[in-house]
């Protein structure tokens, strides 16, 4: 869902839930940054989760073209 989100595959606006990251010599692009959450709830809730596990992909799984490329992607990642 969040890769899709992410190229504009389905109805949820990315700015109305995340805080766009410009790439510097630290952080790499496609970084996403959640809004921010204070209870312990909130941080484990799906955007602030799944941002963390999103930031944490190699950049060729990131930048994968297709849905199908980046499924293959994460398959490799598990496989490991």
């Amino acid at each position: 869902m969040f890769y899709r989100m992410q190229h504009n595959m389905v109805s949820i606006i990315p700015d109305d839930y995340l805080v766009p990251v410009q790439p510097s010599r630290s952080r790499r692009s496609g970084v996403s940054s959640p809004l921010r959450a204070d209870s312990c709830p909130q941080k484990h809730s799906f955007f602030p989760a799944t941002v963390r596990m999103w930031n944490s992909l190699p950049v060729t799984v990131i930048q994968s073209r297709s849905i199908q490329s980046f499924k293959a992607g994460i398959s490799a990642l598990r496989q490991h």
